[in-house]
Order: C-alpha cells, then structure tokens, then sequence
C-alpha cells in the first residue's frame, strides 16, 4: 500500500430517514443532509451531532454523522494525505458504530464495522501508530483534551487489554457518553467501571447521579448509601436521597420502611423534629419496625439525650434481646452517661453473638484501655485474645500512647508486642524512635541493629538506623559544645570520645580542646586524625602547620604548611605562616652558618651562605658572614662588596664600616680607609679595642695624607 493511494470505500450505511417530529431536530438534519450532499463534510458532522443533542437515540442522525465522519475521512487521507485526522474521524465513526448504539444497532451494522475498521487499519499504519494499550490510552486521554470525544472514547475502549487501564477507560467512556447526552450507556459504562474498582467513591457517585437521573431509584439509593457510609455527611447525596424517599412516599404514603427511610435522612441532615414526625408516622404504619425504634434512639443518642435512647433501645430489646445493633448503641449511650462497666457488661454480650463484630470490640476496648492502666491493659489483652489478635490490639494501643508522647508507656507495650511477635520490622522502627524521643540513643540504635540482622534488606529499618544514629551523634556533639563553650575542656574530650564512628568534626573539636589545654603534641596527633578522615581540608593542614611551628618543628610545620598551600593556594593564615616558615629556616641555616664559620670551616659554611644570599639577597647577616669568610681567604675587594650591601640592608651594622676601613687598608687604598675608620668612629658607642685601633689608623694615615699633599722644598 502506497501512502498517497489509501482507497476507502464509498459511504458505508444507507439513510433510513424517518420523517423527525421535532422540528428544531428537522431543522439540524435536513442541514446535515445537505452539507454531506455538498461535500461540506464538517458542517455535516456539527449538524448532525445538534440533532442528535435534541435526540441522542435518534437513528437516522447517528447514520447521518457516521457517513459524514467516514466521507471527510475518505477526503483528508486521499485528498491531503492527512492519515492522522483521518484516522481520528474513523475512530469517531466507530464510536457511532460499536460503542454509542444498543447491541441490535451494532449487530445490523456488522459489515460496516469491518469495513471501518480495516480503513482506520490502514491509515494507523501509514503513521506507524503505536497500538500498544499505554500509548492507545495516553492517545485516548489527548483526543479528550483535545476535544475529540468519539475518537477518544473509542481508543479507550482499544486500551482494555492493559488491567491497569481498565477501570479509568469504563470511567473515561462513561464520561463521554454522558457529556453526548447518552445516559443509559453512560450507566453501563459506570456500572462497568464500578465492578472493577468499588472502592472508589467519587466513580460510585458518578453512577448514583447518572441512575438517579435515569429514575432508577432503588439502585440510586444503593449507590448513595455506599458512599454516604464512607464519607462524612454529604449534603448532595442527602439532597438527592430525600427526593427520592419523597417521591416514593408520594407513590406509596403508607409504606412504613419508606417513612422511616426519610426520617433517617431527616436526621442526617440535622433536621431532629422532621425525622421524629417521620418516625412517629413509621410507627404508627408499623408497629414492629425494629428499625424504625433503633433509629429513634440513634436520634436521641445523637441530641445528647442518652437516658431517652436508652428508652428506646430497651423497647427493642424487650421483643427481641439479642438484637446486636440495639445492644451496641445501648453500650454506646451507658458509656456516655459513665456507666462503663454495665457498657462493658453489654458489649461482651455483643462480641458472644457476634464475635467479629468490629464496633463492638473497638468500643469495649475503648473502655478497658480508659478504665485500667497500660499494664493491666496489658495483662487483659493477653489473657482474652491470643496471637494475631493481641499482637493488633497492643501494636495499635502503643502506637495512640505513642502520639500522645506517653513514651515509658508506649516503649513498654512495644516490647510487650515484640515478645508476641517479632517479625515485624515496623515495630521494632517506632520502639526506636520512642527511645530516641527519650535520648536513650544507645537503646535505640541496639532496638535497630537487632532490626537490621533480622531484616538485612528492609529500607524502613535502615533509614531509621541512620537518622537515629545521626541524631545521636547530633546530641552528643550537642553536650561536648556545650562543655567546649563553657572551657571545661577536658569534659567536652570525655564527650567527644564517646562518639562513634569518629568524624572529622569530632576529631577537630578533640585537637582544638586539647590545644586549649596548651598540650599542642595531643592537639597535633587529632588535628592529624581529622586530616587522614577529611584529607583535602587546607585548614586542617594548616592548623597542624601553626601547632608544629609553636613547638619548633619547623620542618614538619613546612611539610604541612605547604598541604595546606596545595590545598587552596588562597589560604591567607598559610601563606602567612609560610613566611615565617621561610624566615625560621633561614635563622636556622644562618645559625649553622655562622657556627662552620667559627670552626673555620669555611667551604661548608660558605655554601649555605650563597643558598641564603640566592632566596634573601637582602639578609645583612648572611652578607656579614659571607664577607668575613673572604676576609679570611684574603679576597678583600669581595668581602668589601658583601660589607658594602649588608650596610646597606642593615644600617645599625656599624662595625662593618671598621671592617670595610680595615679591608681598603689592606688593599693600600688609605683614603677609602680612612673615610669608612671615621665612619665607624662616628657611629660606634663602645670604647674598646676596635674604637681604638680605628682611631690609632685614622690619626696616622691622616698624617700620612698631610705629607702626600706637602711639596718637597729641598
């Protein structure tokens, strides 16, 4: 098959007309007769579906907008080669032909269907469409949206080969036949939807309202009462049940059930008077109506007249003494006015004749849990009920003492739970939690690590270990702050060490006490251990840096200072550091210097002078000494050069003046001798043999340049 010669057949239903009484149907029709006769194919379709809004079973319309839908389809896939909206016009004609009509309809059409069928075949797979029923249902969901009600209903019908499609396409369908003004299909498909989830509240209203408005009273009222008896009063459905019993009782005014019905609804609604009348006259019509009495007394019980519901309640149970509805309320009504114990008496009579009698047993436990302690509650529930029973009654009775925040109380009942039954990892959760709402986190964190070895794989358990774990831990970081804060800080160490599994922070705040302590070697060994658990911290490094530098460890403090430095090379309390670092470990080469020096190890010691000189070449003492060593090698012109430029850097070094005086003397330059000799003498304090020496050099080679400088008159 080629996309551009899709052969439709021609239009596939013949016009029975049937000559419409309704002259605004006429209208509409004979319209759609005309535009489908002129090729106006949407005109047609919207005329024809107004016809059919006026007569939604109207036969003729139906056939009129099936050919109109089938002709404009024919037109978009041969004409335009618009496979996509022909498709979805022999989806809408299909709608009219399988779903929207009754069976006889569908069975007379049969040939038509197939034909339909195999055309809306072709264009599907001239757009390679996706008939699995999730993308037949989310297509089905976009017509809808889109308003294509017919297409949409028809792919919904397509998606029921999915179970988890079924309940919402019967609803969609539902929906649709509906808004189409079909209400009896729309019934059926409810009614469907219904079978599959009846639980569903607002989809069991939806049928109520649809077979209220089809007169089907009796199954109205049924769907009604489910749902009344699931929600809280609902004034809609009470609204529309006493419309009902009303026009009931307006058939039948002597029917006795019907009567009590509307009392009932009376007093739903709150109106008490109306539904005494109503129940008066149900009475009266039927004396026997045990019903009818119950409900008195539910009305009296309802106002806070309980003596009078008791009344009432005693005059059934006078004819018939086992009737377990009078017997509860009755309970219910002595367990109001205080009288718990004969409450008690009657609800026990109650669970004998009916011992899965869930009210009963509910509201007699009510009592026994108000008039005992949760020990003998304890006791009574384990001598009265057994296994499954017990374990339901206590597990929910800790969990109310559990939201009343009775923590002894419901941490007891857990564990008396867990001794009738340990297999229960939800139980082993909330005797934690309680535990941790206590603080008790070491109880807590044992509760779910015997949780955990029993239920390896249980993701409730597993979270709760590690909430309450991080809790506990939170706390005891909490206590150890608290101590720190307080300069107690051998205390807050005591606190800290309590903390497991070590962290980081618990490390850092063990270093920091300690560093408090003035023991900087503990405070160094933490400061390590929270570097091996947090190891790309730059401040962590530098902390162990400063602390080493304080001890003068000077070259631990560098190979840690530098971490830091790699770490963040922005660390301002590092780069800072790492200049001290730098200056101590040139005082320290400096000092080894000097000491080769004075042990006339010159080579040695003039090699770590040039190292010094290379990172510092303003270190005056480095020049100093590097100038004396080439004093002592007798090269004067270097040694003046060092002197020169330690002079420089360091102006208070005045006996380098002397030495500078004493090199030039050596070198025979006596006036630059004699110049640096009266430097020093003229900033020098100490009268000693230096002072002395320079001045000896400055008066003789002062008369030394007097005699250069006389002419010779011999």
């Amino acid at each position: 098959m080629r996309k551009s010669n899709i052969i439709l057949g021609a239009l596939i239903v013949s016009l029975f007309i049937t000559n419409p009484a309704n002259a605004d149907f006429k209208e509409h029709f004979d319209l759609g007769q005309q535009y489908l006769s002129n090729f106006q194919y949407s005109g047609a379709i919207a005329e024809f579906k107004n016809a059919m809004r006026i007569n939604y079973l109207d036969n003729s319309a139906r056939i009129g907008l099936i050919n109109a839908y089938c002709a404009r389809a024919q037109y978009y896939a041969d004409k335009e080669q618009n496979y996509k909206k022909a498709a979805d016009d022999f989806r809408s004609a299909l709608f009219y032909l399988v779903y929207y009509p009754n069976a006889n309809a569908v069975k007379n059409s049969s040939s038509a269907i197939v034909q339909v069928t195999a055309n809306l075949n072709s264009c599907l797979s001239a757009i390679n469409f996706d008939t699995s029923p999730s993308n037949r249902f989310n297509t089905a969901k976009q017509l809808r949206a889109d308003g294509e009600f017919a297409a949409a209903a028809y792919e919904f019908n397509q998606s029921l080969g999915d179970k988890n499609y079924i309940k919402d396409s019967f609803e969609q369908t539902g929906d649709i036949m509906k808004l189409l003004g079909n209400d009896q299909k729309a019934a059926e498909y409810y009614r469907k939807a219904v079978a599959v989830a009846p639980d569903d509240i607002d989809l069991r209203m939806s049928y109520a309202k649809i077979l209220d408005k089809l007169g089907a009273s009796d199954t109205a009222v049924e769907e009604y009462n489910y749902v009344l008896a699931r929600t809280t009063d609902n004034k809609d459905i009470l609204y529309s049940l006493e419309r009902i019993y009303k026009k009931k009782l307006e058939e039948s005014p002597n029917d006795a059930t019907v009567t009590s019905n509307l009392g009932a609804i009376m007093q739903k609604q709150g109106n008490f008077d109306e539904a005494l009348r109503y129940y008066s006259k149900a009475e009266y019509l039927d004396p026997s109506n045990v019903n009818t009495r119950i409900n008195v007394g539910t009305l009296y019980q309802q106002k806070g007249d309980y003596k009078t519901a008791i009344t009432a309640y005693d005059s059934v149970l006078v004819l018939y003494p086992d009737n377990t509805q009078a017997l509860v309320n009755k309970a219910q009504s002595l367990a109001s006015l205080g009288d718990k114990q004969q409450a008690l008496k009657i609800y026990k009579k109650v669970i004998a004749l009916e011992p899965d009698n869930r009210l009963a047993q509910a509201q007699m436990m009510d009592i026994v849990r108000e008039t005992m302690t949760p020990q003998q509650f304890v006791e009574y529930i384990k001598k009265n009920n057994s296994g499954g029973s017990a374990f339901d009654i206590l597990y929910n009775y800790a969990l109310e003492l559990h939201r009343q925040n009775k923590l002894d109380d419901s941490i007891a009942i857990y564990n008396e739970v867990l001794n009738i039954n340990n297999n229960n990892p939800e139980v082993y959760v909330n005797l934690a939690i309680a535990q941790g709402q206590q603080q008790k986190y070491n109880e807590a964190i044992t509760t779910l690590n015997s949780a955990n070895s029993k239920f390896p794989n249980n993701p409730q358990v597993k979270d709760a270990l590690k909430n309450l774990t991080a809790e506990a831990t939170n706390k005891k970081l909490e206590t150890a702050a608290n101590f720190y804060n307080n300069k107690d800080y051998q205390n807050a160490i005591n606190e800290y060490l309590k903390i497991q599994p070590p962290t980081a922070d618990v490390m850092l705040g063990i270093a920091s006490s300690y560093q408090n302590l003035n023991d900087n070697s503990k405070a160094i060994e933490y400061y390590k251990k929270a570097l091996q658990l947090k190891p790309n911290d730059s401040d962590i490094a530098y902390y162990i840096a400063a602390l080493a530098a304080d001890s003068q460890n000077w070259n631990e403090a560098k190979t840690y200072n530098d971490k830091a430095l790699a770490l963040n090379s922005n660390n301002q309390q590092a780069l800072e550091l790492n200049k001290a670092i730098q200056q101590q470990n040139i005082a320290n080469s400096l000092e080894k210097a000097i000491s080769m020096f004075e042990a006339q190890d010159y080579t040695n010691s003039l090699n770590i002078l040039n190292q010094i000189i290379s990172s510092d070449a303003q270190n005056s003492y480095a020049l100093y000494y590097r100038g004396m060593i080439y004093d002592a090698q007798k090269k004067y012109k270097e040694a003046i050069n060092d002197y020169q430029k330690a002079l420089t850097a360091n102006p208070e070094l005045t006996i380098v003046n002397y030495l500078i005086g004493i090199d030039y003397d050596s070198l025979e330059q006596y006036k630059n001798a004699l110049n640096y000799y009266q430097t020093f003498i003229s900033q020098y304090q100490e009268d000693d043999d230096y002072k002395k020496y320079a001045q000896t050099r400055i008066s003789e080679l002062s008369k030394y340049a007097q005699q250069s400088s006389t002419p010779n008159t011999k």
